[in-house]
């Protein structure tokens, strides 16, 4: 609840503005004219509604506030979004050059929006680090650090969405043959299970189940599934004669360096880009393998039968589809 009200003195009367926020009594003095007064009451009362209003425990430094939101993100999140987050804040704190955290304003993410698209930024990727600013920027208000959030007032860029790539079943074939060796059997690993680039890396032979052939997607300490539940996908029976055959080193990972450690995500994406180029293949990426799995177009039905498109086999076992 907010009022105005006046107030006689030595020096005339004077015109006051009465309201409370989280608790408190706030009184201002306005000036003589009641009309600037009602203004004023006006601008209060809007502020108290949107909740622009209140008492924030200190000016926050910037860096050390995006230093403890790390601290948190690291804790509270998986490591990709950690990484994420920690590139995303360095770069949009090199940009803003502010020192305090209340001097972000909805006018600087704009312009920081400008900054990243001018410099051939994708939309999708703005969008992207908008979010994650966004993110940091709720746990400031959560924290009382800051009143209201300044990316509520921004709006995301229109993003083009893209139009999927699917791999002929010709393509998949010389992408088999010419990844011989290491990549061969992550390749058509992918192809018959759809995983996704990390839930690959982190597969491990207790994930495997030859004898019921199944492959379960479950967490392992520091990492989940990107819906935090266990999946289980049926081993084709090309896929389990290739699960069978791969040595089982003194390591968990069914897929593992040189070193005996577990692939890198964006080593791993490199690596495919490479084997891409040497197939000629053009427009694709390790995700694509996913699509394929996940798609009818390669063999024009419904059943994502891999042993018979690739090896003319009748024993495939249909696939059910699953989001990205």
């Amino acid at each position: 609840m907010a009022r105005i009200y006046s107030w006689a003195g030595k020096n005339g009367t004077y015109w006051y503005l009465d309201y409370a926020v989280d608790g408190r009594r706030i009184r201002k003095r306005v000036g003589k004219s009641k009309k600037l007064a009602q203004l004023a009451l006006a601008d209060v009362q809007v502020k108290l509604e949107r909740k622009e209003l209140g008492f924030q425990s200190k000016d926050k430094n910037l860096a050390d506030f995006f230093a403890e939101y790390l601290d948190y993100s690291k804790t509270n999140k998986s490591r990709g979004s950690y990484v994420r987050n920690e590139i995303v804040l360095r770069t949009f704190k090199g940009f803003a050059q502010v020192e305090r955290l209340r001097g972000i304003t909805p006018q600087l993410i704009e312009s920081y929006k400008k900054f990243r698209s001018e410099g051939g930024t994708m939309a999708s990727t703005i969008n992207t680090e908008l979010n994650t600013i966004k993110a940091a920027l709720n746990r400031a208000v959560a924290l009382n650090y800051l009143a209201r959030n300044p990316c509520r007032e921004v709006k995301k860029l229109k993003a083009p969405r893209k139009q999927v790539r699917f791999l002929s079943k010709e393509e998949a074939k010389r992408l088999l043959e010419a990844g011989n060796g290491r990549m061969g059997p992550i390749v058509e690993t992918l192809l018959y299970t759809g995983l996704r680039r990390d839930e690959l890396t982190h597969l491990t032979w207790a994930d495997v189940d030859l004898q019921r052939r199944i492959v379960a997607i479950q967490a392992k300490d520091g990492w989940h599934p990107k819906d935090y539940e266990v999946r289980h996908i049926p081993m084709a029976p090309r896929l389990h004669e290739l699960l069978k055959s791969l040595p089982r080193k003194d390591n968990p990972w069914v897929f593992s360096t040189s070193n005996d450690g577990p692939h890198l995500g964006h080593i791993l994406s490199r690596d495919f880009r490479k084997l891409l180029k040497l197939c000629g293949i053009k427009g694709a990426s390790l995700h694509t393998l996913r699509h394929a799995y996940a798609s009818p177009h390669v063999c024009q039905s419904s059943c994502h039968e891999w042993d018979r498109c690739l090896y003319g086999s009748e024993a495939a076992r249909p696939f059910e589809h699953q989001d990205d």
